[in-house]
């Protein structure tokens, strides 16, 4: 059984999916590029180059993250136990960070770990899609899936968007918006998935009405401008004052004062409105010195300035077409659990990055949204890098039918003696 067992771990394809590796290859170019552009407010004292080598390390740390995760097939045991084990560390990290965290743009959401600061928020993400995947292969059922795998997979879902919602509610949305498509992938039926939508609304709903409240009872006097207190411990206040201030029809933006309340949607539209529609070429932006928060969460404006809309449109394509890859891989798998596995984390990537563009554009209220593996940062790059590697590793073990409905070949041929071998050990040749 044992030899039966590494026969069927050996991988289909030697490195993976080639489109998925050409999109992460041009995901991380993009990303030197115009993280280096965007990283003039980051300059300190180890000069101009500092900030752009900080980045290069991390995404060299994360792809040393893609690399083992990769390596591991999601068929072993050790990778559902190494889910489990994620999911619970996570949780334990968020109720830490609630009560004890630093404090990064008004809200709680780091902690350090080996003198590296880490945002389990970004990690939830992560687990989520991990924690439904496995919960509803696990109780997959002809023609959908069982009411307890849907049951649990929302509760997890509640319990992290609970955990994650004082940092931002944007987080809490994103978890929410994972699950319901990994639900429509699964095949959960629509009676229960309209069930899980309606909990949701109503969790959610709950969530601001009660955050509502707090922030009402404790503001004595009315907010003139977004100032965030150092204490504050949620983003309760700021939340609504974006809320309350944003104008759907984007011209209107441009009729209010140049003040502290307003300059983020307004520097933001004049780097989208200086690139045009080829841009100025890398590394001329005029706007990355005063846009807020240019090498993370409005580094898209900072792309569509630089590569003008030409630029905005590939790295959105390239997006979408992470997603398209997935899909195809997921519909050739022959189980449940990688089909899951490959959607999820390509959905959980795509969501995030219409979040980011969605919020630079001014299409939505203004929340914090790093654009996965381009935007500078430390947890998000990791796990976008570790999703990455989950893909991979599907596409390199996942048993999956070519054009016809067959079982696809593998590049390696296993001799049908061993396998006779390993299922009669006593059978001599």
């Amino acid at each position: 059984m044992e030899a039966e067992i590494a026969i069927e771990d050996k991988p289909k394809k030697r490195y993976g999916d080639p489109w998925i590796w050409g999109i992460y290859c041009s995901l991380c170019l993009i990303s030197v590029v115009e993280a280096f552009s965007s990283s003039i407010q980051q300059v300190g004292t180890d000069g101009v180059y500092g900030p752009i080598g900080r980045h290069v390390a991390t995404l060299l740390a994360g792809g040393l993250f893609l690399f083992v995760t990769q390596l591991v097939s999601f068929r072993k045991t050790v990778f559902r136990w190494g889910i489990i084990l994620l999911g619970f560390a996570t949780m334990v990290s968020l109720v830490y960070v609630m009560n004890h965290g630093q404090m990064i743009n008004g809200a709680m959401r780091s902690m350090v770990v080996f003198g590296v600061s880490v945002q389990p928020a970004e990690f939830a993400k992560l687990a989520t899609v991990l924690l439904v995947a496995l919960i509803m292969s696990r109780y997959q059922e002809p023609g959908g899936v069982r009411t307890i795998g849907v049951v649990l997979s929302a509760v997890g879902v509640i319990t992290f968007g609970a955990l994650t919602y004082k940092q931002g509610f944007t987080n809490t949305a994103i978890l929410m918006s994972i699950s319901l498509s990994m639900m429509l992938i699964g095949g959960v039926q629509l009676k229960k998935f309209i069930i899980v939508l309606l909990v949701y609304g109503i969790v959610a709903a709950a969530y601001l009405k009660i955050n509502e409240s707090d922030s009402v009872a404790t503001v004595k006097e009315p907010v003139v401008a977004e100032k965030v207190d150092s204490k504050e411990t949620d983003r309760s206040s700021t939340r609504e004052n974006r809320i309350n201030r944003f104008d759907w029809d984007e011209d209107e933006c441009l009729t209010h004062p140049l003040t502290d309340m307003y300059k983020q949607e307004q520097y933001a539209y004049m780097a989208r409105a200086h690139g045009g529609l080829l841009g100025v070429f890398p590394g001329n932006s005029r706007e990355s010195s005063r846009l807020p928060l240019a090498f993370s969460d409005y580094i898209y404006s900072i792309i569509i300035e630089e590569m003008g809309l030409v630029g905005g449109i590939i790295v959105l394509v390239l997006y979408l077409a992470l997603l398209a890859r997935a899909g195809r891989i997921a519909q050739r798998c022959t189980r449940a659990f990688p089909a899951l596995l490959v959607l999820g984390m390509a959905v959980m990537i795509t969501v995030q990055a219409l979040s980011h563009i969605a919020i630079n554009c001014g299409m939505v209220p203004v929340s914090g949204q790093p654009l996965p593996l381009i935007s500078a940062g430390g947890s998000a790059i990791i796990v976008i890098n570790i999703a990455f590697g989950v893909m991979i590793g599907v596409s390199k073990y996942a048993d999956q039918r070519d054009d016809r409905g067959r079982i696809a070949q593998t590049e390696s041929v296993v001799d049908s003696s061993k396998v006779l071998q390993a299922e009669n050990p006593t059978q001599v040749k």
